[in-house]
C-alpha cells in the first residue's frame, strides 16, 4: 500500500518507518526541514511542505495514496485544515491523530475513516501488558 503521512515528530516518524519496515511505500510531510532530513533516507519520499498553505497538497499525487495520515501533534488547526484539503482532493482513506476530545469531535464531524489518539492506545497496551506479567 502506498501511504501519505503528514507530520514527522515522533509518532508520525515512527508510523512512517514501521509502515516502510513491512513493506509498504511511505511518502512523508513536514514542515520542519530537520524532521524531513532525519527520515528522508528510511522512506520512500520525504517533502518539506507547509501543508496550511491551500495549494500545497495540489502538487502531490494524491489520487496514487492508498490511505492519507494526519499525525500533526502540535496544532489542531494544522490537523484540521491538512483534513479538509484531504477531503477536497477525494483521498481514498483519512486517518487522523486527535489531540483532545474536542478535537476528536471535529474530526468526527469531518466523517474521516479513523481517528486515533496514540497516546491512549499506547496506554491501553502496557496497562494490559503489566497486568499479564504481574499473573505470572
Amino acid at each position: 500500500m502506498k501511504y501519505l503521512i503528514i507530520g514527522l515528530g515522533n509518532f508520525g516518524r515512527a508510523l512512517a518507518e514501521e509502515l516502510t519496515t513491512i513493506g509498504h511505500e511511505v511518502i512523508g510531510i513536514d514542515s520542519n526541514e530537520k524532521r524531513v532530513d532525519e527520515i528522508k533516507d528510511k522512506i520512500s519520499l520525504a517533502y518539506i511542505m507547509d501543508i496550511t498553505e491551500y495549494n500545497a497538497l495540489k502538487a502531490l499525487p494524491l489520487k496514487n495514496i492508498d490511505c492519507a495520515i494526519v499525525a500533526i501533534g502540535s496544532s489542531i488547526d494544522s490537523s484540521l485544515r491538512a483534513v479538509a484539503m484531504l477531503k477536497e482532493q477525494s483521498v481514498n482513506k483519512i486517518y487522523a491523530r486527535a489531540l483532545d476530545e474536542t478535537h476528536y469531535q471535529i474530526l468526527k464531524a469531518m466523517n474521516i475513516d479513523k481517528i486515533f489518539i496514540p497516546e491512549a492506545f499506547a496506554a491501553q497496551i502496557l496497562a494490559r501488558n503489566w497486568t499479564v506479567m504481574q499473573k505470572h
